[in-house]
């Protein structure tokens, strides 16, 4: 399990589940549900990301690469929200996000976790960003970005960013993301969860990709069986409290619109 080492006497002394995180990410939202399916007791530490918090000193102690999540478990600092999901659920075995009783499906939730996270920045955020007409960071915020940016692929991301992403790109991550709901869509035509009859880390991967999809204006809908588990989802303690919660008064589609006028006025 990847833990980050520190020698930060401040951050070694924390006792307890400490989330950094931030509303509206949606590797937030999986850290959060995770969270609170567990049962666990946590220390909310929210990241304002408008705020440029993420790239302050004193959370790049805990994330070198300025990205939320972060949890620090017991002086222990675990970052990327795939791997954070893995290394709870090895911590807190009750009740069990991985099946006990079945390599292949424990490999299959493995994989959906994993899968999440490999098409984060390619698919998801080039989506994302690409509907909202560019990226989240001025040219201002590159170059200290550019300072303490460890992960090529990432600085290579908002760079690109901040020209626009291609019609094209953006329409190739739209069919990537049809793709991939109309798999999960023919799993869940099978079972009551993307991998079986209980829930798993797999839906706790994917439920938030959902959320900001839809709320984007992705048509995620048109996947029945996608909605029905959403709305299974959505009855969930977990997803009140981990989501719901968290989100901004207003909708995702009106948050896009502003977002839209102010990198307008920003360039």
């Amino acid at each position: 399990m990847p833990i980050i080492k520190t020698n930060d006497h401040e951050i070694k002394s924390m006792t307890g589940l400490h989330i950094y995180h931030a509303g509206i990410s949606n590797c937030s939202m999986r850290v959060r549900i995770m969270a609170e399916e567990k049962n666990i007791p946590w220390k909310s530490h929210k990241v304002n990301l408008s705020k440029k918090e993420n790239l302050e000193d004193w959370y790049l102690k805990i994330n070198p690469k300025g990205l939320v999540p972060a949890i620090v478990y017991n002086g222990e600092i675990v970052t990327e929200s795939n791997d954070i999901l893995l290394y709870l659920e090895e911590k807190f075995p009750e009740p069990a996000l991985i099946p006990t009783d079945s390599q292949a499906l424990a490999a299959d939730v493995k994989y959906w976790v994993n899968f999440a996270s490999e098409i984060h920045v390619n698919t998801i955020k080039t989506f994302v960003y690409g509907t909202l007409g560019g990226g989240t960071k001025a040219e201002s915020d590159m170059e200290r970005y550019r300072q303490i940016q460890p992960d090529k692929t990432l600085l290579a991301f908002h760079e690109q960013s901040l020209k626009d992403f291609p019609e094209g790109q953006v329409k190739q991550a739209a069919k990537q993301i049809h793709k991939v709901f109309s798999e999960i869509d023919s799993k869940l035509a099978q079972h009551t969860w993307i991998v079986g009859e209980q829930l798993s880390l797999a839906d706790i991967a994917w439920i938030p990709q959902y959320v900001l999809l839809s709320g984007l204006g992705f048509p995620v809908d048109q996947y029945g069986h996608v909605k029905r588990w959403a709305k299974a989802f959505e009855k969930r303690d977990s997803y009140k409290n981990g989501i719901k919660k968290w989100m901004p008064p207003v909708p995702l589609s009106f948050l896009r619109l502003i977002l839209k006028i102010k990198r307008m006025f920003s360039k």
